[in-house]
């Protein structure tokens, strides 16, 4: 596994010169990133490989001499080492993803399109953090990356601008001090058939949202599940972000139609984790049409921010009250800001959702007829 404090060492092998420099300054610009080595075939890409060990490679998948993925299988056989496959989307398929990830491709990057040269600095968020998850790999699960490789192209093969939304309504739910038991409360009352997709970041530490997770199925028909790189929102899905962990809402193949689970290593305005404040403020600066930000009982501030990003973009904030809450904390601030748009009892909460979103149901069916 690489050390948390190791610098990461990437090669980057691509035919065009411009490509390869320009990401080169875009990853020897992070701190914690370094380009050791520049290839423009995969003859030279294995040469530089065996001579400065990188920590994960960075390849275009038309890359000279790597007919029928040669020089990957060679990687693969002789010095394995994660690689990050650059595609254009008209090459993205399921075969391509299945072959690829047998043989080590550790992520997918779409190259921008429609110019001469790709303007890679438009994605260079992404591209930085693809190449740090691989700090997190402790081993290679092969059918773990293909599912989740797959998730992807599954959802984002052909998808264009005028792309429908798979969800249009998003609710974010955050807390922290007795904020189980609060949750727990609400799921039990939601609507079987609610057209939204539910956000739940609650301060506890790595482990612990396992069971969290598996009691709150236990209480609904939604479908309930621990977040994890690359799963896609959709209506009638809860999602708790792990414990420990920032988790945040993503692109698609970088199309801001639909999005799917990702993970920041961005330092939050507290350093409780997972991160109310991150995940709100994911949402709030997507596309999404419809947002719902609810902060329950809980020490601290953390959710002040992301709520106040979700207002200012024209969502609606509800906080829990003082008498229902195990401690006004979280709520309060919020409340002091002048952010909050309800202040309700927790039992008044679950109806007020379900309200919410037949309403908006209601109204965009309504859009559609006129």
């Amino acid at each position: 596994m690489l050390k948390v404090t190791e610098e990461i060492k990437v090669l980057v092998a691509d035919q065009s010169s411009h490509t390869r420099l320009v990401i080169e300054a875009i990853l020897n610009g992070e701190k914690d990133i370094s380009v050791t080595g520049l290839a423009a075939d995969g003859d030279e890409l294995l040469k530089l490989l065996k001579e400065q060990e990188p920590h994960v490679i960075l390849a275009n998948y038309d890359l000279p001499k790597n007919n029928r993925l040669f020089t990957f299988k060679r990687i693969f056989s002789e010095v394995p080492t994660p690689i990050i496959l650059m595609v254009k989307r008209k090459q993205l398929t399921l075969e391509l993803i299945k072959e690829a990830t047998a043989l080590g491709v550790y992520a997918i990057l779409l190259k921008p399109e429609h110019k001469k040269y790709p303007d890679f600095r438009s994605i260079a968020e992404e591209l930085v953090s693809k190449v740090r998850s691989v700090k997190q790999t402790i081993n290679w699960d092969v059918q773990h990356m293909l599912d989740m490789l797959k998730q992807e192209v599954d959802s984002g093969e052909g998808i264009n601008p005028d792309i429908q939304p798979i969800v249009d309504t998003i609710i974010v739910i955050g807390a922290s001090t007795g904020g189980t038991q609060a949750i727990e409360h609400i799921v039990k009352q939601l609507s079987e058939d609610l057209n939204a997709a539910i956000l739940v970041a609650v301060h506890l530490p790595a482990g612990f949202t396992k069971s969290l997770t598996q009691r709150l199925q236990s209480h609904t028909k939604l479908i309930v599940k621990e977040g994890r790189q690359g799963l896609l929102l959709k209506p009638n899905k809860l999602i708790v972000a792990p414990g420990g962990r920032n988790m945040v809402i993503q692109p698609i193949m970088g199309n801001t139609a639909n999005y799917k689970i990702g993970f920041s290593e961005e330092l939050a305005y507290t350093f409780d984790r997972p991160s109310v404040d991150l995940l709100m403020q994911s949402v709030a600066n997507s596309s999404i049409k419809q947002v719902l930000g609810i902060i329950l009982t809980g020490m601290g501030k953390d959710g002040t921010v992301g709520a106040t990003t979700i207002h200012k973009r024209g969502g609606l904030i509800v906080t829990q009250d003082e008498a229902t809450s195990a401690i006004f904390g979280m709520a309060k601030s919020v409340i002091d800001n002048g952010i909050s748009h309800h202040v309700l009892p927790l039992s008044e909460i679950p109806h007020f959702i379900n309200s919410y979103v037949a309403s908006q149901n209601t109204v965009s069916v309504a859009d559609e007829n006129l």
